[in-house]
Formats: structure tokens, sequence, C-alpha cells
């Protein structure tokens, strides 16, 4: 056994490690309650943010709130608890509603989002004006931003035809057409790139994919139980937001909307996935601010950057107007 370790390669190393810690932090997400408040005082008027983190319980909204020195109060993403979750942003911004309403009764509302949150907290937006409330603006950080191309909607709209109404659309239908539309999203991640670095991209997928089922043919025998279910519900989640993610065409919205974005993917890789500009389209009253770093590291390496863009996005909010 020993000699089979020392063989390994760095490859084989790493993947074991990163294993290892995405058990440990699963483990710290199952602890992070599905709502937490920050520097919240009598009368003031928060920062709603749908922190979008499923894999590590949105542990970056600590330090977030720290730095801000703002009024936030942080929502999980549905699942987290082990809850049912639909794969439908509409049907997330919906059961939220509650939940903002429960926090701040009447508006003005401010809203944010990061990632898949990041599109819930625009939807909520839609449906909080739908009722006649009050939004002062959306920020959205790193969101989905191929929903938002003329030619995404112009194929979601014809794939559509083939389904049920949204309204009389089962929960399987829903999931089917995401799972459609994810490849045509994949399609538009890599639109810009030529011919050689698709290629060259394809070639590596397959290859980490062909590691990655060798890699777990190999621990199927020595995981536990408990880190067989962690890996299931995890990859489960995966499945219902992207699908979600995918299948999601925002409707055109007066609410101010600021998005910040790197435009790059979690490899580092540039992505038409990630063009916040994107958002201009729907967004009457629009902003775009380019963040350093990629998806991930916006939240970690370059979190400073964030911080200043936020405090100056909220600074002309005061928190205690309201």
């Amino acid at each position: 056994m020993n000699e089979k370790v020392e063989n390994e390669n760095p490859d084989e190393k790493r993947a074991r490690r990163l294993e290892k810690l995405r058990h440990w932090r699963k483990a710290c997400a199952d602890e992070s309650p599905e709502l937490q408040s920050y520097n919240l005082a009598p009368g003031c008027n928060p920062l709603l943010l749908f922190h979008g983190d499923f894999d590590m319980g949105g542990v970056y909204v600590r330090k977030l709130a720290n730095d801000c020195a703002h009024p936030l109060v942080a929502f999980a993403p549905h699942g987290m608890n082990g809850d049912n979750v639909k794969p439908s942003i509409e049907w997330m911004a919906r059961e939220r509603l509650a939940d903002i309403f429960a926090v701040r009764p009447t508006g003005p509302y401010r809203l944010a989002g990061y990632c898949n949150g990041a599109l819930v907290a625009y939807e909520c937006a839609r449906l909080l004006q739908e009722r006649g409330c009050e939004v002062e603006f959306v920020i959205m950080i790193e969101p989905s931003s191929l929903n938002a191309r003329p030619g995404y909607r112009l194929i979601h709209r014809a794939l559509s035809s083939f389904f049920a109404p949204p309204a009389e659309r089962s929960e399987k239908a829903q999931e089917r057409l995401g799972v459609i539309m994810r490849k045509v999203w994949n399609v538009g991640r890599v639109a810009h790139l030529s011919p050689a670095e698709i290629t060259h991209l394809a070639r590596t997928m397959k290859e980490r994919r062909l590691k990655e089922r060798q890699r777990l043919a190999e621990d199927l025998q020595s995981k536990s139980s408990s880190e067989k279910q962690l890996q299931a519900r995890y990859a489960g989640l995966i499945h219902v937001y992207t699908a979600a993610l995918a299948s999601y065409v925002p409707q055109p919205s007066t609410v101010p909307v600021v998005v910040l974005s790197t435009g790059r993917d979690g490899q580092g890789r540039q992505c038409g996935l990630y063009d916040g500009k994107q958002w201009g389209r729907l967004a009457r009253n629009f902003r775009h601010i380019q963040m350093p770093g990629h998806h991930s590291t916006c939240l970690s390496v370059h979190a400073g950057e964030l911080v200043t863009n936020l405090r100056t996005i909220l600074a002309a909010h005061p928190a205690e107007a309201g």
C-alpha cells in the first residue's frame, strides 16, 4: 500500500488532497446557517446577499462583511441543508421572498449575489418590483452572462416550444431543458477560441475526465459510506444548479444593476460565460466594473479590490436610509 502511494504521480496526489479538502469543506458547509446577519443595527437597511457558495458554505462572507463594515444579511443557496431544490432560478427566487420579507418587511431593498446567487438576486428584484416594492439596486458578482446574449435567448425560445409552458412544466422537463441549454452554454464559452485552442481544451478535458474516472474507480472500495454520500450529494447539487443557470432567461429590468466580473472562468481562461457586460442588454440602468483575477480568486486573492468596489457602491446608499 505504501509503495503505491509513494509511486503516485503529482496529479494523483493533488487529486487525493483535493478530495480530502472537499470533504472537510462540505462538513463546514453543513454547519453553516441558512441565514447569517452581520453589522446590523436598529433601523438600518442591510445588503441582502445571496452568497451562492454551496461548496464552502459562504465562508468568504464573514471577511467581506467585516471589511465592508456595512449591514449585511447572507442567504445560503437552496440544498445546503439537504432540502429539496428545483432546477429553476425562478423557483429559488420565489422561495426566498418570504425570507426577504421576514428580514425586512418593507422596502426599499438592496440586493447582491455571487455566481448562481447573482441570478437569484436579479430575479428576486424583478419579483419585488412586480409586487410594487422599491429596489434600490442589484449588485451581481461574477454572474453567468451567456443568458443575456440575444443568440442564446433565441435558441432557448426555440427549444422551449417543445416543452410545456413554464407554469405547467414538470420538474423533470425543466431539468431536461437545462441539460440541453447547458450544451449550448458550453459552445458559447469557447466561441471566442481558435480551432487550435478548442482542440487543446477538448484534449485536456478528456484527459482530466479519464483520470477522474480512474481515481474514482480506485477509491470506490476505500471510501467510507459517508464520503460516498457526500460526493453524490455534491454532484447532485452541481447538476441541479448548472441546469437551473443554463435554463434561466432573465427578463429586462429597470432596477439599477451593477455587475462586477473578471471575464475568466475558475481555471483563469478567458470565458464568455462571465462576460458581465452582456447584462447591459437587459438592465436599463447599468454599470460594469472589471475585476482582476478569475471566477474564484476574485473572492480570495483579489478580495481587497472587491471590497473597495463594494464600499464605493454602498457609499452612495447610506445604510441608515429607510
